[in-house]
């Protein structure tokens, strides 16, 4: 049994949905294919991953009908706090600052919970007709011919469109089935994701600490609660999931300080070792890829759900105005367009994130006082203290018009 559609879409998590809706909202037909059989878990117990949203992330959804629910489980970020130290030391003198006062009005960003993201996110692609799902369901074959791309199923169903996008993750087979390779980098370290309770409230605070193992992100969500992101050298995990709850607890809180008073352990916490793995093309015959199946980034500046959304109102962009002047919006020419705009954006993150990683996870003196000295330059330099800013909120130059919040 053979099925036309304008779009398959290979990946049914958060940028995968995301790219269907993106796509629907502009009239679309799209095919959406994920081996996972997803139901809807909105009330699923609170297990502390979370993501912080730039300001024009928020702008995407509002337009695609996704953030008037979303927006009632998120947190404001109203402060971001960086500094550097060792730990049971405490900070050093010298941080970075940023307030949302900085900005105009409205907060950086937003702090949104993955079980919330997610099935808000499903509620409205399992509402929208035009997006036809294939849960249940893998892609097992991929045919390119000069006008259209044929996907097969496990069930035996092909289904036929002009361009199939891969949104299936890290280990995309679709782009392995493309013939698109990686590079890929061992970071050597484990992330630990786990949330906290405190005494005293966040205030709406996000705090990042460079330590020489790695660093530690406290970021606020709501009632109380604060998600932890501690980065550590894989030397060191083994003894930290091996300990108790009570013995981790002490563990983290000589780490995170008593600025918040007492903490408590809320839900399990999840080890994720780090790597980098970048496709080397963003795109092929009929074939574009989005979110992580195109670049997976360290976690530590917390951007890698917004590049991934960048990829999803860009690729919608080029596709929606390419189909709008009669152009077959498969062809390498058009998907040209959207991996030159997206390459700049996507390295400038990668080039970051590795560069900051290096050069503060590690203990030697003269780096930790140049790094000091610098965060404390930065945060007396109102021009770069700005320009930074902007970046961390999504608000640079050249944003796609999703991102603006108006429609194509």
């Amino acid at each position: 049994m053979e099925k036309t559609y304008d779009i398959i879409v290979g990946g049914g998590g958060i940028i995968g949905t995301a790219m269907s809706l993106a796509f629907a909202e502009h009239g679309l037909s799209v095919a959406l294919v994920d081996e996972t059989a997803f139901t809807v878990k909105d009330n699923s117990g609170f297990d502390g991953r979370a993501y912080a949203l730039s300001s024009s992330t928020v702008k995407m959804l509002s337009v695609l009908g996704v953030w008037k629910e979303l927006c009632k489980t998120a947190q404001p970020i109203f402060e971001i706090k960086v500094s550097d130290g060792i730990a049971g030391r405490g900070a050093s003198p010298f941080f970075m600052h940023f307030h949302h006062h900085d900005m105009g009005s409205g907060p950086i960003g937003y702090m949104v919970e993955d079980r919330f993201l997610k099935s808000i996110l499903l509620k409205k692609v399992l509402s929208k007709r035009s997006i036809s799902k294939f849960f249940g369901s893998k892609i097992l074959t991929q045919n390119v011919n000069a006008n259209y791309i044929s996907v097969g199923l496990k069930n035996k169903t092909t289904i036929i469109s002009k361009l199939l996008v891969g949104a299936d993750g890290r280990s995309s087979s679709i782009a392995q089935k493309s013939g698109i390779k990686r590079n890929t980098v061992d970071y050597e370290q484990t992330g630990i994701v786990c949330a906290v309770s405190h005494e005293k409230d966040h205030l709406g605070e996000a705090h990042q600490f460079f330590m020489p193992t790695g660093p530690l992100a406290i970021l606020p969500l709501q009632k109380g609660v604060s998600s932890i992101v501690w980065t550590k050298k894989n030397s060191g995990v083994n003894h930290l999931e091996s300990l108790s709850d009570e013995e981790f607890l002490e563990e983290l809180a000589i780490r995170f300080g008593k600025f918040r008073g007492p903490i408590a352990l809320k839900g399990k916490r999840y080890f994720f070792p780090l790597s980098l793995s970048i496709a080397k093309n963003l795109v092929s015959q009929r074939l574009a890829l989005i979110g992580d199946a195109a670049h997976a980034v360290h976690p530590l500046a917390g951007q890698g759900l917004n590049l991934g959304m960048r990829d999803v109102a860009s690729l919608a962009e080029i596709v929606t105005l390419a189909r709008r002047c009669g152009e077959d919006y498969g062809m390498n020419e058009v998907l040209l367009r959207y991996s030159n705009w997206r390459d700049f954006d996507r390295l400038t993150l990668y080039s970051f994130t590795h560069m900051i990683n290096k050069v503060f996870s590690n203990n030697n003196s003269i780096l930790r006082t140049l790094r000091g000295l610098g965060m404390g330059a930065i945060n007396n330099i109102p021009t770069i203290k700005k320009g930074l800013m902007k970046e961390a909120s999504g608000q640079g130059k050249d944003l796609p018009i999703l991102m603006t919040g108006r429609k194509i």
